[in-house]
């Protein structure tokens, strides 16, 4: 049965109050969406996340159900913000990897092994699983990083391969942005359907290198 989460708004501001109590109300709300998100994710491990409950998500987080869809619409939602957090961490690494002259198909390799490495730490496979899928499902959701301070993945590639364009090291009539989408869509696809080990590194090198091919104008 689907569930249908119920209306919530969000506290109204009172009526006098300075930026102190808005502060207060702010990191409140902050520390509120961090007990939840972990408290899910600890709920998708032990039941697996389609049989996750919303009531025990928000009883173990000290919350009414309500508050839990006050910040996270969905349980897909909480997977969102997981790949959001993933992705930030893997765009700060790759962002350093640009910074050194490399060509294209050894900056993608380095890109894989980044995703690789923190899809690695996250270790409960069937937690894995449906993170991946969102990449696949819904890639553009995972294009905006969750603040204006963070680039979002996709754009630091997008970025890295406007660089490489410059250089003339590559030369393609596609757009950066939707090339960078497509690039990491089919990656994440690869994660989905080939298990850790040398097969899916495999899968990986022979993207990479119909990626470069098609980058390269071949």
């Amino acid at each position: 049965m689907v569930e249908v989460p119920p209306v919530a708004t969000e506290p109204s501001a009172p009526r006098s109050g300075g930026a102190r109590s808005g502060g207060a109300r702010a990191r409140k709300r902050a520390e509120t969406r961090e007990r939840l998100f972990v408290a899910a994710l600890k709920e998708f491990r032990e039941y697996g996340f389609a049989a996750a409950q919303i009531d025990r998500i928000a009883r173990a987080a000290g919350v009414v159900r309500g508050t839990f869809y006050f910040h996270f619409p969905s349980k897909d939602d909480v997977l969102l913000e997981l790949a959001r957090r993933i992705n930030a961490r893997i765009a700060l690494r790759v962002e350093r990897i640009g910074e050194t002259e490399q060509s294209l198909s050894e900056y993608l390799r380095r890109l894989n092994n980044a995703i690789m490495d923190e899809h690695t730490r996250i270790g409960e496979a069937g937690l894995l699983a449906e993170l991946l899928s969102l990449y696949v499902r819904r890639p553009r959701d995972l294009q905006h990083p969750p603040d204006q301070g963070s680039s979002s993945l996709a754009g630091v590639v997008a970025r890295h391969l406007d660089e490489l364009e410059e250089s003339g090291a590559i030369q393609s009539s596609m757009c950066h942005d939707l090339a960078a989408i497509v690039f990491l869509t089919s990656v994440f696809g690869i994660y989905v359907r080939i298990p850790p080990g040398e097969a899916l590194r495999e899968a990986c090198e022979a993207l990479i290198e119909l990626f470069v091919a098609g980058m390269k104008g071949k």
